[in-house]
């Protein structure tokens, strides 16, 4: 039957594959790097999960949502690089409206599960670092936050469906050559209006979770300052290295933070009041101050990395948005860049297995016990 099919292929089915491969050769280099993306994605964010969650069993308060965003992580690096490799490799072969709508919203679904999920742990940081004798979250807290923002990911993310789908068109301008792609169809639907009003929505999210993100790890950044810099002084400072219980300039933090971050340094306990254990009066030096507060960088560093990578996509919805033409206008090198820089947000899925081994000990000290038990065997 596959024989049957290949010798009786028309002249047009021959042109229409021929165009493709012509296409996807032009997006050879886009290609690669999705390649790229996805087989690093895949691996490091699997090796994340696996250490965290299997490995680092003791004192994972702190690390609770590491796991949570690895999968995340992991599943944008499969659907965004799967679909754009999809669309690379058939850019005039794409047939199927129902795939075509999934995909895209999966793709779009993927990407704000991640963004709410920095959001998520924002908060968590602001109200472990800033305030540390307030209510904190429960694990079941987190848990239940985690569904939501699933949830909620899934409402934002469904009107997709209505402005994606399958879209034929007039290969090479003639009527007996037929392409299909996967991409916006509103121009076919009516629905333009519909679809700037959903991107202005999109990206109104989109900027208030960055200003969201932005002020509370600001207040973060502002204790962590002021706490090192007050070490800093107590260091140079002739008296002796004793805080008394009862001074409030030691440094505040619970001891799930001390204990994840910081467990090997010597610490001593208010005797008057023992659920308020986060007044300790060891005096820490600076670099202690902050290998204590390294989770709450870690998460800052990844949420920065969040934000450069994603702020290119989010430009280009917006020109897509309020310029029916884009793509349509832009030259061939043009589109190559704006391609790249449209998926440039995956890097930040990427990137972040690196800034665990860059900032967590223990994470790093996982990886090289399961490296040196690879080279015994």
């Amino acid at each position: 039957m596959g024989i049957q099919n290949i010798t009786n292929k028309t002249e047009n089915d021959v042109d229409i594959y021929t165009l493709n491969s012509l296409r996807a050769e032009f997006l050879t280099v886009n290609t690669v790097i999705l390649g790229v993306y996805l087989v690093i994605g895949v691996l490091g964010n699997s090796l994340v999960f696996y250490i965290y969650k299997c490995c680092i069993t003791k004192h994972r308060t702190d690390r609770f949502f590491i796991p949570y965003l690895a999968v995340s992580d992991a599943l944008s690096c499969i659907v965004g690089s799967g679909f754009g490799l999809a669309l690379n490799l058939l850019p005039i072969r794409f047939s199927g409206d129902a795939l075509c709508k999934g995909l895209w919203f999966l793709t779009k679904w993927s990407t704000l599960v991640s963004a709410l999920m920095l959001l998520l742990i924002a908060i968590e940081r602001y109200k472990k670092v800033c305030k540390p004798f307030g209510p904190q979250m429960t694990p079941l807290a987190k848990q239940l936050s985690i569904i939501a923002l699933f949830v909620l990911s899934a409402i934002l993310t469904f009107p997709t469906v209505f402005f994606h789908g399958e879209i034929s068109f007039p290969a090479r301008g003639t009527s007996h050559l037929t392409g299909y792609r996967c991409g916006r169809n509103t121009f076919l639907t009516g629905l333009e209006g519909y679809f700037t009003i959903y991107n202005v929505v999109l990206a109104a999210v989109a900027f208030t979770g960055i200003t969201a993100v932005t002020i509370l790890y600001v207040f973060v950044g502002k204790t962590i300052y002021k706490q090192t810099k007050f070490r800093s002084r107590f260091a140079s400072s002739p008296r002796k290295s004793y805080i008394s219980p009862k001074s409030d300039s030691g440094v505040v933090s619970d001891d799930d933070e001390l204990e994840s971050t910081d467990a090997d340094l010597p610490r001593k306990k208010s005797s008057n009041n023992p659920r308020k254990k986060s007044i300790i009066s060891h005096v820490y030096t600076v670099p202690q101050v902050l290998r204590k507060f390294k989770i709450s960088i870690l998460f800052m560093c990844i949420t920065l990395v969040f934000i450069l990578t994603f702020t290119p996509r989010l430009v280009i919805m917006i020109s897509e948005a309020t310029n029916k033409g884009y793509w349509s206008g832009l030259t061939d090198n043009q589109i190559r860049a704006s391609l790249f820089f449209y998926r440039f947000y995956i890097v930040n899925n990427i990137v972040n297995p690196f800034l665990y081994a860059a900032f967590d000990s223990r994470f790093k000290q996982e990886i090289k016990k399961r490296l040196s038990c690879f080279k015994k065997t």
